[in-house]
């Protein structure tokens, strides 16, 4: 290995900051510092490693390959360094739970508090994972577990069944759709639709609502965090279909309101793992425990829910 790990932090610096002074006050070197250090990298590989485009430096095609490795390379040792740490105050495993960013990720930190409560020699650490990647990530033991939908489950893994969880149209209180306990794929037609993938996933609202009606709403709004979706939902700029349970504080405050999609639809997600997991790792146990803990939530809001609907109706009548 030819180049050291200064030299590598300096090629991924100059790729977010585009020059010599970012790199040095990102570094907290001196100028002259960073371009000692481009040249002897360049000296060490006999490669240019930067050049000059209207005036501005940037990464040569070689340069940029090196980045792109430096990136996997900065990551594996930042999370190696945070191990490291966590190991001297007693955790002597880590489980690395994979999530796509649309996931069902509300209630994932209460479970890392219960599970750390049973197991703290174990550490749960979240890793983001990109839809096209989650197979890979896995089998590359970039994480341990994915939690994902039916849809996305790929060959070659074990599935374990986890819950499943309703599609809901949401909408502003006061929107002419506001009120109808359901909702066809013709009602959204007139109105802007705001989500976070215009993707034509299986499983999921385009597959099983707008496709079998034939129909889309007047406009696609592509919103890439749930927040600023259920935002602009509640302000009237749209509507959107989401998981009911990434939008459960908000119905609670009577924030915006919600119908069914035709007479339902829910959603399957599950965990997957390497194929041959080791019985004796941490990985399974991790994950039976995920299982019926969510099987515990999954009643108590049931039976929460029953008792709303009984007070409800004794408030009617």
């Amino acid at each position: 290995m030819k180049l050291s790990l200064e030299h590598l932090t300096m090629l991924r610096a100059m790729a977010e900051t585009g020059s010599v002074t970012g790199v040095a006050d990102r570094l907290r070197v001196t100028p002259s510092a960073v371009s000692h250090r481009i040249r002897e990298a360049e000296r060490r590989l006999g490669v240019t490693l930067t050049e000059r485009a209207g005036g501005k430096l940037r990464l040569s095609p070689a340069g940029a390959r090196l980045e792109r490795a430096a990136r996997d390379v900065i990551a594996i040792i930042d999370e190696a360094e945070g191990d490291a740490r966590a190991m001297a105050s007693g955790v002597s495993a880590f489980v690395r739970l994979g999530v796509t960013s649309y996931g069902p990720f509300r209630w994932i930190p209460r479970f890392i508090e219960h599970y750390a409560t049973k197991r703290p020699d174990v550490e749960i650490t979240l890793v983001t994972v990109q839809r096209d990647e989650v197979y890979s990530s896995l089998m590359q033991g970039k994480v341990d577990v994915s939690i994902i939908d039916d849809g996305m489950v790929p060959s070659g893994v074990e599935r374990i069944p986890l819950f499943r969880d309703d599609l809901i149209a949401i909408m502003a209180t006061d929107h002419p759709l506001a009120g109808k306990r359901s909702i066809q794929a013709t009602d959204l037609r007139p109105y802007d639709f705001v989500t976070y993938s215009i993707e034509r996933a299986n499983g999921w609202e385009y597959d099983r609502f707008f496709a079998p009606a034939s129909t889309l709403p007047r406009r696609m709004i592509t919103v890439e965090l749930i927040e600023a979706i259920v935002e602009l939902v509640r302000s009237g700029y749209g509507v959107s279909i989401l998981q009911r349970d990434l939008v459960v504080p908000s119905l609670e405050r009577g924030e915006i309101a919600w119908a069914h999609l035709n007479k339902g639809l829910d959603i399957s997600w599950n965990a997957i793992i390497r194929p041959h997991e080791p019985a004796g790792g941490e990985v399974q146990p991790m994950v039976a425990e995920l299982t019926r803990w969510l099987k515990r939530r999954q009643n108590s809001g049931q039976a929460q829910a029953g008792r709303k609907e009984r007070r409800r109706r004794v408030a009617v009548n």
